[in-house]
């Protein structure tokens, strides 16, 4: 299995896969091209890409996703609240909603719903006894879902912002009560917190997702995190506008 994440941050967001010798792309919120070129650095060709799946509709998640479907005809996972709230909707050809699915090509997908503005999922898949876990943009995750997400090989999980830069940064008080509240984004702190709780004897790798540029920093997100975890797993950061490490696991 491969990993990498092409960018996370509030500006786009979209990860690369190879999972079961498929190649998918959770979300496309960057650019078309950029997502293309990125792609062609890891030698991997946009037509390529067997399927993307789809957490939300918020434009740093789809950006580019009518255009995968209308150049390539690329096959989407979408969940049907989510498929609802996107404006270019009638641009999607080739899709199916995921509410229905759980195995894609012999990989099984649990979904995780999000706690978001906006309505969808975050994902475990799990293949060959490796699994990973990728959740962004919610506010808090279910205890009910907890079990479902405990003592998986990889975690990509949301450390969005510190709780203090966010309530004496620049942005008006709504969208700081907004960030910090149950339907925004997870803090440092629950990020952590979360890990703690979920991290098991399989867990080998963490990235720390959709870092704010705004009310958080990169060292600051990693020192807090660093701390909940085991020294044995390995911690890494996503960038905006930078490739990630290569998560590779066999």
């Amino acid at each position: 299995m491969k990993i990498v994440v092409l960018g996370s941050s509030s500006s786009g967001n979209s990860t690369y896969v190879e999972m079961n010798n498929k190649k998918f792309l959770i979300d496309v919120g960057l650019g078309f091209n950029d997502i293309k070129n990125k792609l062609s650095s890891l030698g991997v060709y946009a037509d390529d890409i067997d399927f993307i799946i789809i957490t939300h509709a918020h434009i740093d998640h789809v950006k580019s996703l009518h255009s995968f479907s209308r150049v390539y005809n690329t096959k989407i996972y979408i969940a049907r609240e989510t498929y609802n709230e996107y404006i270019k909707k009638d641009y999607l050809n080739n899709f199916e909603f995921i509410d229905d699915v759980e195995i894609i090509d012999d990989i099984k997908v649990t979904k995780i719903p999000i706690s978001h503005d906006k309505k969808g999922f975050g994902y475990v898949f799990e293949y060959n006894n490796i699994s990973f876990v990728y959740i962004t943009d919610t506010g808090m995750i279910h205890s009910k879902y907890h079990e479902k997400l405990k003592n998986k090989t990889i975690y990509l999980l949301e450390s969005n912002h510190d709780v203090e830069m966010e309530m004496n940064g620049h942005k008006d008080y709504y969208t700081k009560i907004r960030n910090t509240g149950d339907m925004g984004h997870l803090s440092n702190d629950e990020c952590a917190m979360y890990l703690s709780h979920f991290i098991g004897n399989n867990t080998k790798i963490v990235m720390l997702m959709h870092i704010s540029e705004h009310d958080n920093t990169y060292d600051l997100a990693y020192n807090v995190n660093r701390e909940a975890l085991d020294e044995r797993i390995k911690l890494y950061i996503s960038h905006k506008d930078e490739l990630s490490e290569v998560i590779e696991i066999e």
